[in-house]
């Protein structure tokens, strides 16, 4: 490592550092700019826009909307929508991207000098992914993770370990890829100081936050890593690490792929919510293979093209092929849901729960639940694929299908004229289509296509004639005839308080028991302050 830096030191005269870095920012913020303007919607933008909301509207630990009830932030992202809800995604994100570009340049004009004047800019093109992928948490997360790689470089500790705390904050996997790059330049320096243990510690400490909030608010989900992502990484992989090697200074660049392929048969091998995310490096796999490029003097000339090439199309192949899932812009809009929402409110039933093909982008989840519909799913691809396995199979029958809309407490389906998601999608809306469903068609439109299940199976069921009368992000109030046992098809969680005359434990399939003892009103809700949450938590369970 001291090698390098005295590189860098004798190369950085010839480095106008600060009009490198301001130049990289404008690129950033231009070509960001353009993706506003003209690109179509954000991918992943209406799971972030609905917990932005969720915030807003003050509903920080439970959320009813979504799923049969989840946690909305300790699922994904602690930290990001606190911030989101109070200056906006877009603006957020759009900032975070063009600081992004500042942290990766200074960084890189320390340690290589001007080997690294290229790379950086090419990064600050790509740094505006975002925008279009719809990354929101992760972007930010990202952000701060460089943020702590350049404290680190400039021996800030306690900084790096605050913008450490931060990268977990907003994104447990770009605080995995923290570690696996923290991981990679100590390994690449050969020797570890007090300084290096330090920082591991710190790190062990922050994960272990994040590890328990994980334990006191749980979400089991997979992800699926997909077998074409997995040979992509392990081959771009294998080719930086050969040219890493021949690299000047490049120990930390080999060191990285080694530990990302290494990471990525891990992850492949074992299921984990992790899954295809691990990918998400991806995103500046082409400036760091440039830079070892640079760094080997472009030679061997074979395998620096092939490496490069590589890079190039395993950074730009993931965006293009996301381009025919966007080209209709129209679910982003509410004009194309106000059809479907004006036909719910006229039909508005706290008992049940609406389940919608899902669009290509998912937009259901923001505009229905938005508009104070429940619905059986969200876009959550980790938990989809556990809680609703049936909806991903090849097949799907009739009774099949009538068996998990009643489980999920669904009366109305939703099939929208638009693209669908491309995992599921087309199979539901076959079998709606062909009248094989059993369900009956009660709307159509241009745009949509609304189906009902007769006799639907309601959210409560039990002794006598029980009721749902209010069904809220994390409240849930009803009315029973009698007393008894009763199924609530909602996820069960700790953190249920009953307001009435009775108990709660967990039911069958996940869901929540109801024991009452006496007939009447009842309500169930879920604390919203630590001191509630603990009061919940520490009581005696059971009926």
């Amino acid at each position: 490592m001291a090698a390098q830096v005295a590189v860098a030191a004798e190369l950085s005269p010839f480095v106008p550092r600060r009009r490198e870095l301001l130049v990289g920012a404008v690129v950033t913020a231009a070509v960001a700019g353009a993706l506003l303007l003209l690109g179509p919607a954000p991918g992943d933008a209406p799971a972030h826009l609905y917990r932005t909301l969720l915030v807003r509207d003050g509903t920080f630990v439970w959320d009813n909307f979504w799923y049969a009830g989840d946690y909305p932030l300790a699922s994904y992202s602690l930290l990001y929508y606190l911030p989101a809800a109070v200056v906006g995604n877009l603006p957020l994100v759009f900032g975070a991207a063009v600081v992004s570009t500042v942290l990766f340049g200074a960084i890189a004009l320390r340690e290589w000098g001007a080997d690294a004047l290229w790379p950086s800019r090419v990064f600050g093109v790509l740094a505006a992914a975002p925008i279009f992928t719809g990354l929101y948490a992760y972007s930010l997360g990202f952000t701060t993770m460089l943020g702590a790689l350049r404290a680190l470089q400039t021996r800030r500790l306690w900084l790096m370990l605050l913008l450490a705390a931060l990268t977990v904050g907003f994104s447990p996997l770009a605080f995995a890829f923290l570690i696996l790059i923290f991981v990679a330049v100590a390994g690449a320096k050969r020797g570890y100081s007090r300084r290096t243990l330090v920082v591991a510690v710190g790190l062990v400490a922050v994960a272990g936050v994040e590890l328990s909030a994980l334990v006191l608010f749980p979400s089991p989900g997979v992800y699926p890593f997909h077998i074409v992502d997995f040979l992509a990484v392990m081959g771009v992989s294998t080719v930086g690490t050969l040219l890493a090697r021949r690299a000047r200074g490049g120990a930390p660049i080999a060191a990285f792929f080694v530990l990302w392929g290494l990471g990525s048969v891990l992850v492949y091998l074992v299921p984990t919510p992790l899954g295809d995310n691990w990918t998400r490096l991806s995103a500046f796999v082409f400036p760091l293979m440039l830079l070892a490029a640079s760094l080997a003097g472009f030679r061997p000339r074979k395998l620096v093209a092939l490496a490069l090439a590589g890079a190039f199309a395993y950074n730009i192949v993931p965006y293009l092929m996301l381009i025919p899932y966007r080209l209709d812009p129209r679910p982003a809009k509410a004009a194309f849901w106000q059809p479907a929402v004006g036909f719910l409110s006229a039909r508005r039933d706290p008992n049940f729960r609406v389940e919608v093909v899902p669009t290509a982008a998912h937009w259901e989840s923001y505009w229905l639940p938005k508009a104070g519909f429940p619905i059986a799913r969200g876009w959550f691809r980790q938990i989809d694929v556990v809680d609703n396995p049936v909806l991903y199979t090849k097949t799907l029958s009739g009774p099949t299908y009538r068996n998990w809309l009643r489980a999920n407490a669904v009366r109305y389906v939703l099939l929208p004229s638009t693209q669908l998601d491309f995992s599921g999608g087309p199979t539901e809306a076959h079998l709606l289509r062909s009248g094989a469903s059993g369900l009956a068609v009660v709307f159509r439109s241009t745009d949509w296509t609304i189906y009902e299940l007769r006799r639907a199976t309601p959210l409560l069921t039990g002794p006598g004639q029980p009721t749902v009368t209010r069904f809220g992000h994390s409240t849930i109030a009803g009315d029973v005839t009698q007393p008894g046992r009763y199924l609530l098809r909602t996820h069960y969680n700790p953190y249920w308080t009953l307001a009435g005359n009775g108990c709660v434990e967990k039911g069958p399939e996940k869901m929540t028991s109801l024991v009452l003892a006496s007939a009447g009103r009842f309500s169930l809700s879920v604390p919203g302050t630590p001191d509630g949450l603990f009061t919940a938590a520490t009581r005696a369970r059971g009926c």
